[in-house]
């Protein structure tokens, strides 16, 4: 019996930590949530200025594209440097629905979390608007996602909370209790103050007392800019603390890694920081970050130096150009090497290498590249750092294999043992091809999407990067439809009519499906209607497609109006108002999934899963009977509705 319960405890350990696997990453990660419960914490800190939208457009010419990374925008601004930022988050196709700011926060969230890292560290920049705002929907999506993903709050003392350092305890008080932020196992909020040393430790040491007595404990988490400069005056309130570190590998391999060997750190939990480079067209600085190895070498000091924490900097400060979100220049690099190392630094050992992978990094330019001056006024970027100038190639090598750069048919080449290898050569104009060979075979073969040119009208010195597994390779080709799949509740039952799946009416012969009495929509169910396409001719007057709910007496009609193949809008009609708009023009597309739903005295108007209207029922009677109909002002217009399915079913 013990030898059993022994076994089957085994069984649970060892299924517990079993490595899942991750085709697109050259190691098998742990669960999750797994990660998540080890002592050793990554967060990754995110910058809410840079959503993966702003504003739901098309990417060739939304706020991205025409305001952050041309010279002319934001009112032009941005010339005498060329563009606020280099990439942006990879882009999307617009979604086209009310909720589209939330479904991409929920995939930010998804996405990082899916690293293994803890959570989000959040910047609070103002207690208002847009960035309080994008606060309070990433903890809706973070509490909606759970696992064990959560927020580490971080007040930015460099912002509101300079000028106003009073706002700080309210902007707390009113989210404490939320759980989607991050305590630690005593169940105390950890706060972790960006650059905590612009107030006093006295005055921290005040407001820490009073949000005790509203009833939030607080575990204190400073951050500084030096730390070994204030760590001791704030020793006697912190729990740990935290650095911004350094943008630049020589003063990371140097006097970073020497701090942190000769200065006391009192016992306190330290949270390293890893970047992966640091790129300010606007400030016209760059950091030199050796391709990848600064990357490499601050997460391998955060290991060194037995760190409990680390911070990434940043998942999304796209104006520094430190993002290691998923981007259009760097592709998903510096995600899957935030992967292999969040695993590293939590489990202790380096991942075993399961499938081969390589990533390449380089930039566009040398650092010395002549740019155009009547262009560029604000003068050349300065280097922080011995300037580098080479092209690298970075393999994880599951057996002995050769890594190749090829360029301008130049092959460079060097063989090596299994493991994570670098090989590097000098920086040339071209665009140039990466491979990994084993037995005179080519495993994986990468062309760059980066030309290497002489010159640019505007510098730019970020690294650019790409790559992956043969097994899963990720071809970022251009934005992407997302699609959000319908919630429907159990089928009723399917309905009919005459001439389906079209209605089709014009002037002077206007159509209507009324159903006559075997179709109607009882409470707390709803009407779909799947909706093949849409065709509207309105060249000389008004043309009206109506999916309607009305009374029985038909004095009460309310509509969902599809206007054009891009516009729906709803209308109604009742005594004493014979026509009048709900709502306005909303975008949609087709196909497309209405809803005529009657719930809680109420009927609602549903586009896809997202309500967009509603009337109340007590005021205009029963809305239960569904009708269609299609007319046009004049004899030559008409419409046309070609339905795939029109359901009746229950609440989902």
């Amino acid at each position: 019996m013990k030898r059993l319960l022994l076994a089957a405890l085994l069984t649970f350990a060892a299924g517990s930590f079993a490595a899942e696997a991750t085709p697109q990453w050259p190691f098998d990660r742990r669960a999750p949530e797994e990660l998540r419960k080890m002592e050793h914490k990554v967060f990754a800190h995110y910058f809410s200025q840079f959503p993966i939208s702003i504003d739901d457009g098309n990417p060739d010419g939304d706020y991205y594209a025409k305001g952050y990374l041309s010279p002319d925008g934001e009112n032009g601004i941005h010339r005498p440097y060329g563009r606020f930022i280099n990439q942006r988050p990879l882009p999307r196709l617009p979604r086209l629905v009310p909720d589209w700011h939330e479904l991409d926060v929920y995939d930010e969230v998804r996405m990082a979390a899916e690293t293994g890292m803890d959570g989000f560290a959040y910047n609070i920049l103002t207690t208002t608007g847009s960035h309080w705002e994008r606060l309070l929907t990433l903890m809706k999506q973070v509490n909606k996602y759970g696992k064990g993903f959560k927020i580490l709050i971080m007040p930015d003392m460099t912002a509101e909370f300079s000028e106003h350092p009073e706002r700080m305890v309210p902007a707390l008080l009113k989210i404490a209790g939320d759980p989607s932020l991050y305590r630690d196992g005593s169940g105390k909020l950890v706060i972790a103050p960006y650059n905590a040393y612009a107030q006093t430790p006295q005055w921290w040491k005040e407001r820490l007392a009073e949000l005790k007595s509203h009833g939030v404990d607080v575990v204190f988490m400073p951050g500084f800019q030096g730390w070994w400069k204030y760590l001791k005056d704030y020793r006697e309130l912190c729990w740990g603390f935290f650095d911004w570190g350094t943008s630049a590998l020589d003063e990371q391999l140097g006097w970073r890694r020497q701090a942190l060997r000769e200065t006391d750190r009192y016992g306190k939990v330290f949270m390293a920081p890893v970047r992966p480079q640091d790129c300010r067209p606007r400030a016209g600085m760059a950091g030199e970050a050796h391709n990848s190895e600064l990357f490499r070498a601050m997460w391998q000091t955060a290991i060194d130096y037995n760190a409990g924490w680390v911070q990434l900097v940043t998942w999304s400060d796209y104006s520094e150009g430190t993002e290691i979100a998923p981007s259009t220049g760097t592709r998903w690099a510096f995600y899957d090497l935030t992967a292999y190392y969040t695993s590293y630094f939590k489990t202790g050992k380096p991942p075993k290498i399961e499938r081969d992978a390589i990533y390449w990094f380089h930039r566009r330019q040398h650092t010395d590249a002549p740019y155009d001056k009547t262009q560029q006024t604000r003068g050349p970027f300065r280097i922080v750092g011995t300037p580098h100038n080479e092209i690298e190639l970075l393999g994880f090598l599951k057996a002995p294999g050769t890594l190749r750069i090829t360029l301008n048919g130049k092959v460079h080449e060097q063989a090596f043992p299994a493991g994570m290898h670098s090989f590097k050569i000098p920086l040339e104009c071209g665009r140039p091809e990466f491979s990994l060979v084993r037995d005179g075979r080519e495993l994986i073969r990468l062309t760059g999407h980066q030309e290497i040119v002489r010159s640019n009208p505007y510098q730019d010195m970020l690294y650019y990067a790409d790559g992956g597994t043969a097994e899963a390779p990720r071809i970022w080709t251009g934005p992407e439809k997302k699609t959000v799949a319908p919630e429907l509740g159990k089928l009723i039952r399917q309905v009919s009519f005459p001439g389906f799946p079209l209605v089709s009416g014009k002037g002077g012969k206007p159509r209507e499906v009324g159903f006559g009495g075997s179709f109607r929509i009882p409470d707390e169910s709803e009407a779909v209607f799947h909706v093949r396409r849409m065709d509207v001719k309105a060249d000389h007057g008004w043309v009206a497609l109506f999916l309607s709910a009305s009374t029985a007496d038909g004095r009460s009609r309310f509509n969902l109006t599809p206007r054009t193949a891009k516009q729906t809008y709803i209308s109604g009609s009742h005594p004493g108002t014979p026509f009048r708009v709900v709502r306005d023009n909303f975008q949609v597309e087709y196909p497309a999934i209405y809803r005529l739903r009657r719930t809680g005295g109420k009927l609602q108007f549903l586009y896809g899963n997202y309500v967009v209207a509603e009337v109340d029922e007590k005021e205009y009677g029963k809305l239960d009977r569904p009708s269609i109909s299609i007319s046009a002002e004049k004899p030559e217009d008409g419409g046309l509705l070609e339905f795939s399915a029109i359901e009746l079913r229950r609440l989902p």
